[in-house]
């Protein structure tokens, strides 16, 4: 699923690279939107812009006005506020633009406009304020509004919206609902505001759109619009992954690709996965067989190396990969608990007993999780864990968003970047390279045992350890089958090591699935989570375009 959302991420910028073009000299790194609704649904607006600027004689903001109203603008950077002009003209010299600002009118709305004023690095206060931001619906009161254009010619740009009422009521999952488009980010309740922000930098087709609906009561809209907001979010939704992921994935690719045509994606797919994947291939190939724990038996390095590397599919075997190294180090004992069920079938189930807290950092977490699932008597149900994942689904989330980027925190610290973290072969330096040669040679060495003339196992590695790493590799049951198949009078060890590894991926299964379906439910009902690269039609402001000239 991650690929296809980088695919529409990166494939505008090839059209940029095939038609041998670069972004401007200008850059605007960062945009800061602080938004402020009034009691009648106007909304006053400050964004802050953070960047370097060597060309051009204006910035501007296009933004169309068919259902909206924009005025009582105000400019100003680090020097003071900017003049007002009446009437502004976008084709004056450098100079006649310089600490003034001014209204452009177009034939989709207007065009907020002020000098560059000085080259170098710039900040810049761009206030002003929307009329009927807020409509009044037949059911709620709401937006959807774009806060920052795709195109804009100053991307790429780390972007934020922060959203809060006038009156000091404090927004949350109890009295509105919240959504984004256009981004790869997330939108959150945090203290009472909403808050929108990219977790990575837009580019050429990215917008921020914040969709948000409030109860009846809250404010007193100027306007109302003689349908629901319902309908307004059914328009949102199409084409987004909100609702049905797969089918909202589905229509923004076949958007996509009318859009920019099929030969961008095919040269995309050419030049970036098929070149970075062949060279990972190629790597894996020339990698040696490795029987030692890699990375120093930082599983959290094993694992951002993984996963970013192609040598592992579902980052949640992390879970599983932890649950049987603490069922190894005796931190988790399992029961088998019998029961009679209807009919008065027996039924047979598995259940983990919590015995002591383990001594890495990563599977502490992990145990703190299972106590709190557990309950009083320390004993886990898979039911259990079920419940309380489903319940608290960022616990799982977080759980494994930190170890990846702890992962890459201490591969970084080790010096295994060439200068900036990437997804490169040729991203690493020789350390790095050697730290990934080891867990490619790892699960090499696994998936190929029963190949190997020498199998001697190194007296600092014992089975379960092997189990332990070919569990996160997704690779365990064939791990199993070849050890089975290379020493045949120890089959009733190795079931005994099967048992406990089909018992950890049963739970780490439940556990994810669950936490998954809890997170779409909240994103779709409008209780915050990622952004839909795709969606956000019907739309007020915005447009295309923007930035320098």
């Amino acid at each position: 699923m991650k690929w296809i959302k980088k695919l529409l991420l990166v494939a505008p910028l090839m059209l940029l690279l095939i038609s041998g073009t670069a972004y401007a000299k200008n850059n605007v790194s960062e945009i800061d939107i602080s938004v402020t609704v009034r009691d009648d649904g106007s909304a006053y607006v400050v964004q802050n812009w953070q960047g370097t600027f060597e060309e051009g004689t204006e910035n501007y903001i296009p933004i169309a006005t068919k259902d909206i109203g924009i005025s009582d603008l105000k400019v100003s950077d680090e020097k003071g506020e900017y003049t007002f002009v009446d009437d502004w003209d976008i084709d004056a010299d450098f100079d006649a633009k310089k600490r003034k600002c001014g209204i452009n009118k177009t034939d989709d709305g207007v065009e907020l406009c002020f000098g560059i004023t000085d080259y170098g690095e710039k900040k810049y206060a761009i206030e002003y304020v929307v009329t009927d931001f807020i409509k009044s619906y037949s059911d709620y009161d709401g937006t959807n509004f774009m806060f920052i254009n795709p195109q804009m010619s100053t991307f790429p740009t780390d972007g934020k919206v922060s959203i809060r009422l006038e009156n000091g009521t404090a927004l949350d999952e109890n009295n509105a609902g919240i959504w984004a488009f256009g981004y790869e980010g997330e939108v959150q309740f945090q203290q009472g505001s909403i808050v929108a922000y990219t977790t990575s930098a837009l580019e050429d087709d990215n917008d921020m759109i914040v969709m948000f609906r409030l109860d009846k009561g809250i404010l007193s809209p100027t306007k109302s619009v003689s349908k629901s907001f319902e309908e307004v979010k059914d328009t949102a939704f199409e084409g987004s992954d909100y609702g049905d992921e797969e089918g909202g994935l589905l229509e923004t690719i076949i958007g996509f690709v009318v859009l920019i045509g099929i030969v961008v994606v095919v040269v995309w797919l050419i030049r970036s996965v098929v070149k970075r994947k062949k060279a990972i291939k190629a790597f894996y190939e020339q990698a040696n067989y490795y029987r030692e724990v890699p990375n120093g038996g930082e599983i959290r390095v094993s694992h951002f190396l993984a996963q970013t590397f192609d040598v592992a599919k579902e980052e949640s075997l992390l879970i599983g990969a932890l649950i049987l190294s603490m069922i190894n180090k005796g931190c988790i004992e399992t029961q088998t608990e019998e029961s009679v069920g209807a009919f008065g079938k027996s039924k047979k189930s598995v259940n983990l007993k919590l015995i002591k807290k383990p001594d890495t950092d990563i599977e502490k977490k992990l145990y703190k999780v299972l106590v709190k699932a557990a309950g009083e008597d320390g004993i886990l149900q898979e039911k259990e864990l079920e419940k309380y994942a489903y319940k608290h689904p960022k616990s799982v989330s977080n759980l494994l968003e930190n170890a990846l980027d702890e992962g890459r925190g201490i591969f970084a610290e080790n010096k295994g970047f060439t200068g900036h973290s990437g997804r490169k072969i040729s991203d690493l330096t020789a350390k790095g390279k050697e730290e990934l040669a080891e867990v490619m040679g790892l699960k090499k060495y696994l998936e190929d045992f029963s190949l190997i003339s020498e199998r001697e196992i190194s007296e600092t590695i014992i089975w379960q350890d092997y189990m332990v790493y070919a569990t996160l590799f997704g690779i365990a049951d064939k791990v199993i089958k070849q050890f089975e198949k290379v020493y045949p009078d120890r089959v009733p060890e190795f079931e005994n090591y099967n048992r406990n590894v089909i018992i950890a991926h049963s739970y780490c299964h439940s556990m994810h699935r669950s936490a998954e379906r809890a997170m779409q439910e909240e994103r779709t009902s409008g209780q915050g989570g990622f952004a839909s690269i795709g969606g956000g039609g019907g739309f007020s402001g915005g447009g295309t375009g923007g930035g320098s000239r």
